[in-house]
């Protein structure tokens, strides 16, 4: 009877990734971007929800919430200063993680057919939330070292404003330790895409979520920085608390503030959740929870890099992250990473094939590694297995009888 119903027509430009069905215990789950399970703090956040139960909890359990309301937008305020970023807590919109700030963001900015301009590769989570929000089409502009180039940017928009086309009506980057390739947009960059915004007139994305996950303790400005009125800052407690909490949060410039509201329906975000949070950062010390954490992933990253170089050696090249979850591996031979990852899962590893991340989904012989979630014995015994898998590609194959 339902076979004829119709549908929201932009549900099937979507496609869930990133995860793997294979639950056997010894399997090595290099495809998750997720925080180690180890380091979670458990038992202070035990503590910080008995205390905030029993001093709040007939205001937290309400949809108005209790003291956290206030004070957690103002210490996620205190954090973001190292970044050049000064609002009033008004203007920080506690979120469900950094994917409802995306969502919401896109939902706001965008109208069915209008267009959206992410680097490429991005991440595939936010293009599929520009994709519900019926974005017609999503232009991907390459990136280097440095980040999103500039130059065929700026002529594009320069172009439209000559002929009346349209401009999009977003950009989105992620500025800090990019998913998936790790890169770092260069200040230089940062300061072009906020004079961009502002001449052309569109509004810029700043996915921030792993700006905390800083290995070199260097911090540059945020975008939002040179241009607040035309950037949305967004980022998340899920990588530097636990993304159980379902926590992030959104900088939005002040004319946007009431119809940020209006997804929020009238209530705050999990206000209850909001005062355990809350009352977890009050009574610990978070710079030295956060630098084990540091020390830890970058011990984990050191440890796939060294994996990768004894088991591919010259056979792929990868960067070194000074941040974030993940390294991006690039074969130097053409390779077949999606028959690679089907491979690999029958080994006993799950990886990620770099064509999840780029707009045409080409994958450019990539793959995209997170370091983060398992042990260094499990990272090493993970890239092993991704090697034997390799072996088993009818290219490397050729070239080893040749």
């Amino acid at each position: 009877m339902m076979e004829s119903y119709v549908y929201n027509r932009f549900l099937q430009n979507t496609k869930t990734l990133g995860g793997t069905k294979n639950d056997h215990p010894d399997h090595v789950h290099l495809s998750f971007g997720f925080p180690s399970s180890e380091l979670f703090p458990v038992r202070e956040l035990a503590e910080a929800a008995r205390t905030a139960t029993l001093e709040q909890g007939s205001r937290a359990l309400h949809y108005f919430g209790g003291s956290a309301i206030g004070k957690l937008p103002r210490w996620v305020g205190g954090r973001l200063e190292k970044i050049g970023i000064r609002v009033p807590a008004e203007q920080i919109k506690i979120t469900v993680g950094a994917a409802q700030a995306i969502e919401i963001s896109a939902r706001i900015l965008c109208n069915a057919n209008d267009e959206v301009w992410v680097e490429n590769p991005s991440f595939f989570g936010a293009i599929r939330m520009f994709r519900l929000a019926g974005a017609a089409q999503i232009r991907a502009f390459e990136i280097d070292k440095d980040g999103i180039l500039i130059e065929p940017l700026q002529a594009e928009l320069a172009r439209r404003a000559e002929t009346g086309e349209a401009m999009p009506k977003l950009l989105y980057v992620m500025p800090n330790f990019q998913n998936p390739t790790g890169v770092v947009l260069s200040v230089e960059r940062r300061k072009q895409l906020a004079k961009l915004a502002q001449k052309y007139g569109f509004y810029i994305l700043e996915d921030d979520a792993y700006f905390e996950l800083n290995y070199t303790n260097t911090f540059l400005p945020a975008i939002h920085s040179f241009a607040p009125e035309h950037v949305i800052h967004i980022g998340t407690f899920s990588k530097i608390v636990g993304p159980g909490v379902r926590l992030g949060w959104a900088i939005v410039p002040p004319v946007l503030l009431k119809f940020v509201q209006q997804f929020m329906s009238g209530s705050q975000t999990n206000p209850y959740m909001q005062e355990i949070v809350s009352t977890y950062l009050k009574q610990n010390d978070f710079q030295a929870y956060l630098d084990r954490l540091l020390a830890h992933y970058k011990d984990q990253r050191d440890a796939m890099v060294a994996a990768l170089a004894e088991t591919f050696g010259d056979l792929v090249d990868v960067q070194v992250p000074g941040g974030g979850f993940f390294l991006c591996v690039r074969f130097r031979k053409p390779t077949d990473v999606i028959r690679l990852t089907e491979l690999a899962e029958q080994h006993g590893v799950s990886v990620l094939d770099g064509s999840a991340f780029y707009a045409n989904r080409e994958g450019r012989d990539t793959i995209r590694l997170c370091f983060t979630y398992c042990s260094k014995e499990q990272i090493v015994t993970g890239i092993q297995r991704l090697f034997e898998a390799y072996q088993k590609l009818p290219a490397f194959l050729a070239n080893k009888s040749e």
